[in-house]
C-alpha cells in the first residue's frame, strides 16, 4: 500500500526530498541570519529533520526489505535524536556565543582605560582599553560635566557604553 505513492517508488520520493532539503539547507545557510525565527517551529530544525528522515528512508527502502512504515518510523526517530543533538550541542551554543574573541562592550564598563587623544570638555576623544586578548581603542566622551579636559596618558574610568561610545570620568585611585 505504501510502496508507491502516485506511481513513484518510495526510494525515489525520499531521494527527491533529500535533494530538496539540501537546497533548502544551503539557502538557510546563506540567508538564515537575515530572518529571525522565534516561533516553536524553527526552519533550522525542520529542514535537517526532513533531510535525516529522507536519508534514512532512502537507504532503508533501497537496501533493506523492512516494511515501509517501519523504515519511516525508524527514520523519524533517528532524525529526532540527531536534530535534538544538533540543536542543543551546536545551534544553541552558536546563537549564544559572541562573534569575536574580544570582550563584549558590557564587559568594558567599570574598567580603567588610558586617554590616547585628548578628551575636551564638550567633545570626544579616544581611549585605549587593554585586555587579555589585546588592546582596543574606542571613542570616548565625558559621562558627567567636567571642569577640565583630559590629556593623553591620563587614566579614566568607563562608566557605560552607548552606541559604541565610551562615557568616562577621570579615574581617581582612592585605595593607595
Amino acid at each position: 500500500m505504501l510502496e508507491k505513492i502516485s506511481q513513484y517508488p518510495l526510494d525515489q520520493i525520499y531521494f527527491y526530498l533529500l535533494i530538496g532539503c539540501a537546497g533548502l539547507a544551503f539557502l538557510l545557510f546563506l540567508f538564515g541570519d537575515i530572518f529571525q525565527f522565534d516561533g516553536a517551529i524553527d526552519p533550522m530544525l525542520i529542514v535537517p529533520w526532513l533531510a535525516f528522515t529522507s536519508l534514512v528512508g532512502f537507504i532503508g527502502e533501497k537496501f533493506t526489505e523492512f516494511n515501509s512504515w517501519w523504515i519511516f518510523i525508524g527514520g523519524a526517530a533517528i532524525a529526532t535524536l540527531l536534530v535534538f543533538f544538533l540543536n542543543f550541542y551546536l545551534l544553541v551554543p552558536l546563537k549564544n556565543s559572541d562573534a569575536t574573541l574580544s570582550s563584549s562592550e558590557k564587559e568594558l564598563e567599570g574598567r580603567v582605560a588610558t586617554v590616547v587623544t585628548t578628551i575636551p570638555i564638550k567633545g570626544m576623544g579616544e581611549i585605549a582599553l587593554k585586555s587579555v586578548t589585546g588592546s582596543t581603542n574606542r571613542p570616548a566622551t565625558f559621562y558627567s560635566p567636567q571642569e577640565k579636559e583630559l590629556h593623553s596618558g591620563e587614566k579614566v574610568l568607563v562608566i557605560e557604553i552607548r552606541e559604541r561610545v565610551c562615557y568616562v570620568i577621570p579615574y581617581e585611585n582612592n585605595f593607595v
